[in-house]
């Protein structure tokens, strides 16, 4: 796509360079952007450069790829372009098969931002905005996202695992190894990472081959039993991820 009207002419070529690397699985070169955006390759490399000065393309070895800061506003769009609307029916779906406090999320960055929850306040159904953020590495819902986000995962292992309790991963190893598992199985698991004496577990909303969200449920470790309830968080996060493809 080309952009062009009123939106400036340096502005049209960034946006070019970005509506180009959105449409590839791999790292692109400098040549390669020149040649696919209809530029220079002088251009190229001052627009890649300027771009991953604010965050929107990341430079690997091999090339340039979109870069977090993107993740961080498409998180930001999903949720105002009604992410939670759109799954409240799931959540509410969820809550009732499992009697268990519900919550929708995304990655901002290395963090989890929670954006809506249904559960119970003793007798009292409770349905409300959360809004909060904790660091992705220490949850059931941030291993489901961190395993489709390498680069995420990437800067969470520069910046140093983060100890929330004694049962937070803090070796790189481990972590990754369950993040292969997530991709193996649809579902993260977490017991007292996050805050001692909840237990979670999480599922992915894949769209377009990429998870931009992700459910969960959360229990008292001492009752919850995260493995029984994977297959009802994957089946909703699977149901979810269709009905936001259509939207």
């Amino acid at each position: 796509m080309h952009y062009g009207g009123s939106v400036t002419t340096s502005l049209a070529k960034a946006l070019d360079v970005l509506d180009y690397l959105s449409g590839t699985e791999r790292p692109i070169t400098v040549r390669e952007l020149a040649r696919g955006v209809g530029v220079s390759k002088s251009t190229a490399h001052r627009l890649a450069t300027e771009l991953q000065e604010w965050g929107a393309l990341e430079a690997e070895p091999d090339g340039y790829r979109l870069g977090l800061r993107l993740f961080e506003l498409g998180g930001v769009a999903l949720r105002q372009h009604r992410l939670e609307d759109l799954a409240r029916a799931t959540m509410e779906d969820l809550f009732d098969a499992t009697h268990r406090l519900t919550q929708l999320g995304v990655l901002l960055g290395v963090d989890v931002m929670y954006l809506a929850r249904v559960g119970q306040q003793g007798h009292q159904r409770v349905a409300s905005p959360v809004a909060s953020r904790i660091p992705a590495t220490c949850t059931a819902m941030g291993k489901a996202l961190l395993a489709y986000h390498p680069t995420a995962f990437a800067d969470a292992l520069r910046a140093g695992l983060v100890r929330r309790t004694r049962y937070s991963i803090v070796d790189g190893r481990v972590l990754q190894a369950q993040l292969a598992a997530v991709r193996r199985d649809g579902v993260a698991v977490e017991h007292e990472e996050a805050r001692i004496g909840l237990a979670c577990v999480a599922s992915p909303i894949m769209i377009n081959r990429r998870a931009r969200a992700a459910l969960s449920i959360t229990g008292p470790a001492e009752s919850f039993d995260p493995g029984e309830a994977a297959g009802a968080v994957r089946a909703a996060a699977r149901r979810l991820s269709v009905e936001l493809a259509n939207q």
